[in-house]
């Protein structure tokens, strides 16, 4: 049942967003009461950071396996990364920002940053540092990697967009001087 849960809550907080969903919808698409949800978990947030964990071990696992294969450049990597990103990836990124930072407590927000920053970003950090055709100060890699998800975040809400999110991918490891 636990499994069932995090499905259906998965769908619900990833199309219409933590605020917009209730735990009688998700107790209502699996025909059970409220007190059997309630013996999983403690309260909606508990639902909703379930849901992000095992997402993000989902997300992490996946992405570290594409970085893991040395025989791929860094752009086919990245891309690879990304595009796993925009179609398996089951999130509308700006309702789930709003709601980590507004509908959230203070606790919860932490922990999901930290899931993302492990999960998602890290992989990304560490294809760019390892490269060795790209040389930049230690402490630039995490700022560099959050600028790269800002281009991918704008194309994860649909597939329909693959060659813009390439393109996009292209420019910022080459820039407009590419030859």
């Amino acid at each position: 049942m636990y499994d069932a849960i995090l499905d259906v809550a998965e769908k619900l907080f990833m199309s219409q967003g933590y605020k917009e969903t209730s735990t009688r919808q998700i107790t209502e698409q699996l025909n059970i009461s409220q007190p059997a949800l309630y013996y999983h978990f403690k309260n909606k947030e508990d639902i909703y950071y379930s849901v992000m964990l095992r997402l993000s071990k989902h997300v992490e696992g996946n992405l570290r396996a594409i970085s893991a294969q040395e025989d791929l450049e860094i752009e086919v990597k990245i891309s690879q990364m990304a595009l796993f990103l925009q179609r398996k990836h089951p999130v509308n990124l700006i309702l789930m920002l709003r709601d980590i930072r507004q509908m959230l407590s203070e606790k919860i927000t932490y922990k999901i940053f930290l899931l993302w920053k492990k999960s998602y970003r890290q992989p990304f950090v560490d294809v760019l540092s390892q490269d060795p055709l790209i040389s930049r100060k230690q402490e630039d890699w995490d700022w560099i990697a959050g600028q790269l998800f800002v281009v991918i975040s704008s194309y994860l809400e649909t597939t329909e967009k693959e060659d813009e999110l390439l393109r996009s991918i292209h420019l910022f490891l080459y820039g407009l001087l590419d030859d």
